[in-house]
């Protein structure tokens, strides 16, 4: 939910998302929640909020939150839901567009999600007052890390690692991918598996693959030691 990748390449579309929270707040792992009247998803759940920071929903729609919006904010205690349950419900929301548009984001902290269907690529930024939706391309490789862990120098810095290592490579995959996303150059503070003295630490890797007809999502528990993976197939 702190650092996002969005990797196109062949048949494949690789969405992966670094936890970086409080070890004090408990997920479950992979979960999938099935429903009579909508698609079955399938996210790595956090109980605190009952909902996920990364989901894929049988129809092949995949979505990711990173905390925050343009800029740093001071969050209020009374906030309406948490932004995990945005999540699901843009997961199982019957049409995409009409969500983006309408749904009610009154009451929600600040947020980045990031939402892709069928080779629609839809950003939808929520900065607490106004929401901000950009369609983005689907055949670029691109990084988020979230406002509210990295200030601009060191989202700046991780760009450039993530362009450096885009351009050196011929061919990309989920392991080579989430082997970047595992990466430490000696900034235990602002690596991508960081650590700021066990108050807020990178957590989980979760990893979304996409092909024409079939997915998976894979989650990688790095407290737990634990790989979970669930695979999908869509029309």
């Amino acid at each position: 939910m702190c650092t996002v990748t969005f990797i196109p390449f062949r048949n494949s579309i690789f969405i992966t998302s670094n936890r970086d929270e409080s070890p004090n707040r408990q997920s479950k792992g992979l979960t999938s929640r099935h429903s009579l009247d909508g698609p079955a998803i399938h996210y790595p759940l956090d109980l605190e909020s009952n909902g996920s920071w990364i989901a894929l929903a049988d129809t092949g729609r995949s979505v990711c939150l990173l905390n925050g919006g343009f800029v740093p904010f001071i969050p209020d205690p009374s906030y309406r839901m948490s932004r995990g349950q945005v999540v699901m419900d843009a997961a199982a929301a019957p049409e995409l567009q009409t969500f983006v548009e309408t749904y009610n984001l009154e009451g929600v902290a600040p947020f980045t999600l990031l939402i892709f269907e069928k080779n629609n690529f839809v950003q939808t930024v929520w900065d607490g007052f106004k929401r901000h939706i950009t369609e983005l391309p689907f055949d670029q490789p691109r990084l988020w890390s979230s406002v509210t862990l990295y200030p601009p120098e060191v989202r700046a810095w991780r760009n450039e690692m993530f362009e450096t290592w885009i351009k050196e490579r011929e061919v990309y995959d989920r392991e080579s991918i989430m082997a970047f996303h595992c990466l430490k150059k000696g900034d235990a503070g602002n690596d991508f598996i960081m650590n700021r003295n066990e108050v807020v630490k990178t957590l989980s890797v979760s990893s979304i693959q996409l092909q024409k007809h079939q997915g998976s999502l894979l989650h990688l528990d790095l407290e737990k030691n634990t790989r979970e993976e669930v695979m999908i197939q869509y029309d």
